[in-house]
């Protein structure tokens, strides 16, 4: 009765308030984690301390990496409620929950009542989208203007153009564009992209072309093969008289000085502040050479973002895999389902022509599919789920409940395989359910399944997280380190392996990046402790035995990114070096 009674709005607001409970709830139980989110709270730190409101640091150094509105507001959120790993990741967790109410109030507009609850609870239930929405990056934020976008660009093309979508098309495109750089309109183009090449009738010769050529920019081209298809939609929409007028749609004349009110501001600020060097090092090797190469190791094979799909996408991707197949029947006679079937699909290509692969960078496209397969979940159509994907679901289900059970068992940690066996045994039963009547009972299986999976996120990214990760080697050297300044001492780093022990030191902590600097630091007696990976302490500075440095405390912890067992050590300039 509630459901059938419900609005829009009502389903948006109640999806929005559920999701930000389950993503805020214990989000400052564990320590900020070491890589990105370490970066981005400290540099967002670092920022609100000094106030310098133009050009990040992290640990004292310029970073470039990623636009200014992560930093603006990580480090808002730090002055409003302090700076602590919950104040850290809040912001994540108001975009992914505005993320979710924004999914549910489309998809009740599309498909009616029901729809926008189940729609909200399926972006929530995404493995990468709940990590994403308790963690300090700036993905989270960035799918939400991204999906304003999108939602806006769909009005534009396929629904009554007004002028308020236009309005607000341009301007979530520059908020994104703050955020994350040129994922927006990557996502954007590649989406227009794909609207035109499924718009168009492709004989065989054109198709094995077309299939050629991705293959080409896959191995080796990277995402410039891109310039080709958009060259050819573009001279082939515009001999289109129809086209061009829709073009008008977008009110080019104010919204491109739009878009640039709200970059151009900072840009030229960042530009004067560092004579340029920001958008060289983001553009050149944060943009271009990610493009053209696997950074910092991130490679993958053809097909990558569908294989882990598997598990970020559960418990809907086997039904939006039946929904998009079902979906392309009838595209030509659908607008609405075509362009979700692009913004799902032309952005997969676009990303699997990157050359720097990581699991999160598909995330913009998950509104789209999950919309596909509400909607087919809700209108009168076959209700026969193939065997095959059934079989993917239970898979899914089961690679997810493994999740916890892995560190806990083969890496042997004290403590922790009870309770990686409690939140992964009542998934697994949820998921061997769920597929047992996923062919009968869609929607009650799929409300079962998505249930089940929030609850498991709820527990593993908060006090499962939690418990484990006090085995890091981070968290407990940076115990060590502040036992240090507690006895009067100050703590210099060598290294910075374990990033996200700056957020918990002095914004004044001292960061060593090569041997020459730490050789020629101040032998000031025992007032500073210098703190590096054993590894690197016996390759750079010589044996613990001899050399300038005499070794004080140790210190094993899990290296969780490369699944081993690591060792810091802390220690002094020998007595005869000072």
């Amino acid at each position: 009765m509630l459901r059938q009674r419900s609005t829009p709005a009502v389903e948006a607001t109640v999806v929005g308030l559920l999701v930000l409970v389950c993503l805020a709830s214990g989000i400052g139980l564990s320590p900020i984690l070491n890589g990105d989110e370490a970066r981005f709270a400290q540099a967002s730190r670092e920022m609100f301390l000094n106030r310098d409101w133009v050009v990040p640091t992290f640990g004292g150094q310029p970073r470039y990496d990623k636009p200014i509105l992560i930093y603006w507001v990580t480090a808002g959120s730090f002055r409003v409620f302090g700076v602590t790993p919950w104040a850290a990741r809040l912001p994540s967790a108001l975009a992914a929950a505005l993320c979710a109410a924004l999914l549910a109030w489309s998809a009740r507009h599309r498909w009616g009542p029901g729809s926008g609850l189940i729609a909200g609870l399926l972006l929530a239930a995404s493995p990468i989208f709940f990590f994403e929405g308790r963690t300090c990056t700036a993905d989270a934020i960035n799918l939400l203007w991204t999906l304003v976008a999108m939602l806006a660009l769909e009005q534009l093309l396929t629904g009554r153009a007004t002028r308020m979508a236009a309005a607000t098309f341009w301007t979530a495109t520059g908020l994104a564009v703050l955020t994350k750089g040129p994922v927006a309109p990557l996502f954007i183009g590649s989406t227009l992209i794909g609207l035109w090449a499924f718009g168009r009738s492709w004989n065989v010769w054109q198709g094995l072309l077309a299939a050629v050529l991705v293959m080409a920019g896959a191995v080796a081209i990277g995402p410039a093969l891109l310039v080709i298809p958009a060259v050819a939609a573009l001279v082939s929409a515009l001999r289109r008289a129809e086209v061009r007028s829709r073009l008008k749609v977008f009110r080019w004349l104010w919204g491109v000085p739009l878009f640039l009110a709200v970059t151009l501001p900072w840009a030229i600020a960042a530009w004067h502040a560092t004579s340029g060097e920001f958008f060289t090092v983001a553009i050149g090797r944060h943009v271009l050479e990610r493009g053209q190469a696997a950074l910092e190791g991130h490679s993958g094979f053809p097909g990558f973002y569908l294989a882990t799909a598997v598990v970020l996408c559960f418990p809907w991707l086997a039904i939006a895999l039946h929904a998009g197949a079902n979906a392309w029947k009838r595209h030509r006679d659908d607008p609405g389902h075509l362009f979700l079937l692009a913004w799902g699909l032309g952005p997969l290509i676009a990303l699997e022509l990157v050359q720097t692969k990581l699991v999160h960078y598909w995330l913009p496209s998950y509104p789209a599919l999950i919309l596909l397969a509400v909607g087919w979940l809700w209108t009168p159509c076959d209700r026969f789920l193939p065997r095959g994907l059934v079989l993917l679901h239970l898979l899914g289900g089961c690679m997810l409940a493994a999740i916890p059970i892995i560190p806990a068992l083969v890496l042997n940690l004290p403590g922790l395989k009870t309770p990686a066996l409690v939140i992964s045994g009542p998934l697994l039963v949820v998921t061997i359910f769920t597929a047992s009547t996923l062919t009968r009972r869609y929607r009650p299986s799929i409300w079962v399944s998505a249930g089940g999976t929030l609850i498991f996120l709820m527990l593993l990214f908060g006090p499962f997280l939690s418990r484990l990760s006090n085995s890091f080697i981070g968290t407990r050297a940076t115990a060590v380190a502040r036992g240090h300044l507690k006895h009067g001492r100050s703590v210099a780093l060598y290294g910075l392996r374990d990033e996200e022990m700056l957020f918990s030191l002095p914004l004044d902590t001292k960061v060593h990046r090569t041997p020459e600097k730490l050789e020629s630091a101040p032998a000031d007696g025992q007032t500073t402790v210098y703190c590096a990976r054993e590894r690197d302490f016996l390759r750079i500075l010589g044996a613990a035995d001899r050399g300038p440095f005499e070794v004080i405390d140790r210190v094993e912890g899990l290296d969780l990114g490369r699944g081993r067992v690591a060792a810091t050590v802390f220690f002094l300039p020998r007595e005869e070096q000072r």
